[in-house]
């Protein structure tokens, strides 16, 4: 029979100086909306932009702001993202860093980047385009 101690996490749980520590369902849950799920038409870069922005909407006493975000990006994550965190292996990232790194670099591919580094390298400025409009398709680039 499998045991639920051998579940183990890829996230190394943050040590927290608060004596009490409690994620409101209502806050999983605006975490959760908007969940990565790892498909190739989401932006992994975008993802993790409106991540930040919600944990930066909560502060709490003695946590710091790398452990909220240790502890909520799970909550952030489904399908083949969450199978990604889940096959890393136990206790693999010990701060939010490190996990925000290897999860760009396993969803935002070469293939990607490639793609960005061509669409900048090649970007003109169109006949009849005002500067404005100009700069604004350049940040668009995807």
């Amino acid at each position: 029979m499998p045991d639920a101690n051998g579940v183990l996490s890829g996230i190394v749980r943050p040590d927290v100086a608060a004596t009490h520590f409690e994620v409101k369902p209502q806050f999983k849950q605006f975490i959760s909306q908007g969940s990565y799920a790892g498909l190739a038409n989401e932006n992994p870069v975008d993802q993790l932009s409106r991540f930040l922005e919600k944990c930066n909407t909560m502060k709490l006493t003695n946590m710091s702001s790398d452990a909220i975000k240790l502890c909520l990006f799970p909550f952030s994550l489904r399908h083949d993202a969450k199978e990604w965190l889940n096959d890393e292996g136990a206790k693999k990232y010990t701060t939010w860093d490190s996990l925000a790194k290897a999860f760009l670099l396993k969803f935002f591919s070469q293939k990607k980047t490639s793609k960005h580094r061509n669409d900048i390298s090649t970007f003109c400025h169109n006949e009849d385009e005002s500067l404005n409009n100009a700069w604004k398709r350049f940040k668009w680039i995807q």
